[in-house]
C-alpha cells in the first residue's frame, strides 16, 4: 500500500470531486504523510478516495504540472524528489517574488499587522522546542511570512508565492531536521520581525536577502547529499 494513506478518514462523498482529490493529494505531500520518491499508485488511491482511478489520474498530471510529481518511466507516478537543480530554481524565483511582495507591503507599513507577526514569532520559537511537532512549525513559519506577503494587496504575486512554497516545502520539512541551524534561522526571523516593527523598508528587504543567502550557504550541499538518494517506495 502507498506509503501516508488512511482509507478510514480520506473518503470524499460529495462536491467537485477532482479539485477535492487534488487538494487532498497535494495535502498529504506538502504535510509529509507522502515523502519524496514515495510510488502514488492511482488505484490504491482511488481506493482510499472512494472514487474511480479518471480524477486520480487527472489529478496526478495536475500535480505533476504543479512540480510536486513526476512519472518515472515503467513506474508510474511518484511524490517528486529532492533535486538541487530544482531546489536553487524555486528558491531563486522565490527570493525574487518574495522581496517584490516586501516591497509592496512596505509602500504603506499599516498594512502589516505586527501584533500578529510578534504572536506568530513567539509561537515559532516555542515551537522550536518541540522538533516532533514538525509541521504545525512549519505552518507557522508560513503564516508569518504570508501576513507580511498579504499586505502587497497583489492576488496573482500572493497566487504564485503559494505554490512556490508548496514547492518548496519538502526541502523545507528536510532542513528543520537539521538542529544546528535552528539559532540563526530564529535569527533570521526576528529581523523581519524588526524591520517591521521599526518601518524600515531597506531592512524588510535586506532582512529577506538573508535568508536566502543563509540558504544558500548552508542547504545546497545539504541538498546536493540527497539528490537522487531518495530510495523507491
Amino acid at each position: 500500500m502507498t506509503p501516508g494513506l488512511d482509507s478510514s478518514s480520506s473518503v470524499i462523498h460529495f462536491g467537485h470531486v477532482q479539485e477535492t482529490v487534488v487538494d487532498r493529494i497535494r495535502e498529504m505531500i506538502v504535510s509529509g504523510q507522502l515523502k519524496p520518491g514515495d510510488r502514488l499508485r492511482q488505484d490504491e488511491l482511488a481506493e482510499t478516495f472512494g472514487v474511480s482511478t479518471m480524477p486520480i489520474r487527472e489529478a496526478l498530471r495536475q500535480l505533476q504540472a504543479e512540480g510536486l510529481v513526476t512519472f518515472q518511466p515503467r513506474r508510474g507516478a511518484a511524490v517528486a524528489s529532492l533535486s538541487v537543480s530544482d531546489y536553487e530554481e524555486i528558491y531563486r524565483i522565490r527570493e525574487e517574488l518574495e522581496i517584490l511582495a516586501c516591497g509592496w507591503a512596505a509602500e504603506d507599513f499599516e498594512r502589516i499587522p505586527t501584533d500578529e507577526l510578534r504572536r506568530l514569532q513567539a509561537e515559532i520559537e516555542e515551537a522550536e522546542a518541540h522538533p516532533e511537532d514538525l509541521y504545525p512549525r512549519l505552518q507557522l513559519v508560513r503564516d508569518f511570512f504570508f501576513t507580511i506577503f498579504e499586505a502587497s494587496e497583489k492576488e496573482h504575486l500572493l497566487r504564485i508565492l503559494s505554490s512556490l512554497w508548496d514547492l518548496s516545502q519538502q526541502y523545507r520539512r528536510y532542513f528543520s531536521s537539521i538542529p544546528e541551524i535552528v539559532p540563526q534561522r530564529l535569527e533570521n526571523y526576528r529581523s523581519v520581525l524588526r524591520a517591521c516593527e521599526a518601518r524600515d523598508p531597506e531592512g524588510l528587504i535586506m532582512a529577506v536577502r538573508n535568508i536566502h543567502d543563509f540558504g544558500r550557504s548552508t542547504r545546497v550541499e545539504l541538498v546536493r547529499a540527497q539528490d537522487g538518494r531518495t530510495p523507491p517506495a
